[in-house]
């Protein structure tokens, strides 16, 4: 386009425009010989001027003060054509543009002039009428114009190839990779894009193809996990279904069998059926965003004490040595919190301590200590530990530090990704310290009220 607007301007208006500049040309330099008449070297400056600005400078006064005849052609102009123009520059209020001026007879050879410029321009110095004149021929600009045209047909086809041969490269290495992104991310819903393949220079285009091959894995990683789950789920509601149902059955055929074992082991698997079903729902609640939280206050102290008198007789028949580190001060120290949800969390964190401890003097402290600014809610246990490379993922919701499925004393398996959403919803700092064969220590930060 501005190849075509500069085409259109050189080829329609490259005449006007060189004639304009002509104009301006005689314009300045009877300007400067106006300003120069005072010289006693003004003849000098003639010669200069004309010279350096291609144009025929003559100075006509009434006293010859300045009557300067020169070899140029306006220098060789008769007298009568002098008094000529003299009254035409009078009659335009002391200047006067004249064009084609090969109609004054005075001109020499005006017949081989085909154009030419003369610019008067009257001044009065010292009581002396002072007639200035510059000219210039001008020159047919046709053969210029059609060299240009030339020249811009040419540089148009090479424009024309040049952005052809651009646009295929562009297309090579930005359209192609954009557009196989494209195809291969409409099989990112199950799992299939395949952007190893895909050959991307542009730098942005291989962090997209990056991040989607990432998204890829994780969808993969997602999906694996949601399978295990399924099955690991599964295998957690059929064991005390079945459990419920045998011990059930054996009740109702041998009368004799209906003791209070028996009927605690039924009520017992209802609980942890009833447990696992509770955290299933409050999961599906918080992908939902439809989890609320009542908040109250209540002691630090009250509420860590609590969850440890409903632990303290079971630890005790697990020969679990169960203890509690909470100092008496904390009983006037509250915090704002949706009580049920945090114990929960404290319960999966004890769940998860007893679950995963093999030794044979197993020890559970769950306590309290000042973090800076903030109450540490703590659970720390003398298990195997968590490696790691695992403390990272440790809190996914289908992320399993032991691939082998065991069924759980206590909980669903699914307890520490609900303790992560029900942590984030209270906006609490929380995590995990742990060591091989030592400990693991589970955590969450609390505020105490203004």
């Amino acid at each position: 386009m501005i190849l075509g607007i500069i085409y259109f301007f050189q080829t329609n208006y490259l005449d006007d425009f060189y004639r304009k500049s002509k104009e301006n040309t005689l314009v300045q330099v009877a300007n400067n010989v106006a300003e120069t008449l005072i010289s006693e070297d003004a003849d000098n400056y003639f010669e200069t001027v004309g010279f350096s600005n291609e144009v025929c400078v003559r100075v006509v006064s009434n006293n010859n003060k300045y009557n300067n005849p020169g070899a140029c052609i306006l220098r060789n102009v008769d007298n009568n054509t002098i008094n000529n123009i003299y009254q035409e520059v009078q009659n335009n209020q002391g200047n006067k543009m004249f064009y084609n001026f090969v109609s004054f007879n005075g001109f020499p050879n005006a017949r081989e002039i085909k154009d030419m410029l003369v610019y008067g321009k009257n001044i009065e110095i010292d009581d002396n009428s002072i007639l200035i004149l510059v000219s210039s021929i001008i020159t047919p600009l046709n053969a210029t114009i059609s060299t240009l045209k030339s020249q811009y047909i040419i540089i148009a086809l090479i424009v024309i190839v040049a952005t052809i041969v651009l646009a295929l490269i562009i297309s090579k290495l930005m359209i192609k990779p954009i557009k196989k992104i494209n195809d291969e991310s409409k099989n990112l819903s199950v799992g299939k894009y395949d952007g190893d393949n895909i050959n991307c220079i542009n730098k942005e285009y291989s962090e997209l193809n990056q991040t989607l091959i990432d998204a890829n894995e994780d969808i993969m990683k997602a999906d694996k996990a949601k399978k295990e789950l399924l099955a690991n789920v599964s295998h957690d509601l059929r064991t005390p279904l079945t459990m419920i149902e045998g011990y059930g059955e054996m009740i109702r055929d041998l009368p004799e069998e209906n003791n209070e074992d028996n009927i605690n082991v039924i009520i017992d698997e209802a609980k942890r059926l009833s447990c696992l079903v509770d955290d299933l729902i409050d999961i599906s609640r918080i992908e939902n965003s439809k989890l609320v939280l009542t908040k109250s206050q209540i002691s630090i102290y009250e509420l860590v004490s609590e969850v440890y008198k409903q632990y303290e007789k079971y630890c005790e028949a697990q020969n679990v040595a169960f203890k509690l580190d909470v100092n008496d001060s904390l009983k006037d120290i509250f915090t704002e919190i949706d009580v049920n949800r945090i114990k929960q969390v404290i319960y999966n964190f004890i769940n998860n301590a007893l679950n995963y401890n093999d030794k044979e003097n197993q020890e559970i402290i769950i306590g309290v200590e000042m973090i800076e600014d903030a109450y540490r809610v703590y659970v720390k246990d003398n298990g195997r530990g968590i490696e790691q490379k695992d403390l990272v993922n440790i809190w996914d919701r289908y992320y399993k530090v032991d691939k082998t499925h065991v069924r759980n004393h206590i909980g669903s398996g699914i307890g520490l990704s609900l303790c992560k959403e029900l942590l984030q919803a209270h906006e609490l700092n929380y995590g995990v310290d742990s060591l091989v064969g030592e400990y693991s220590k589970f955590y969450f930060d609390l505020k105490a009220c203004d």
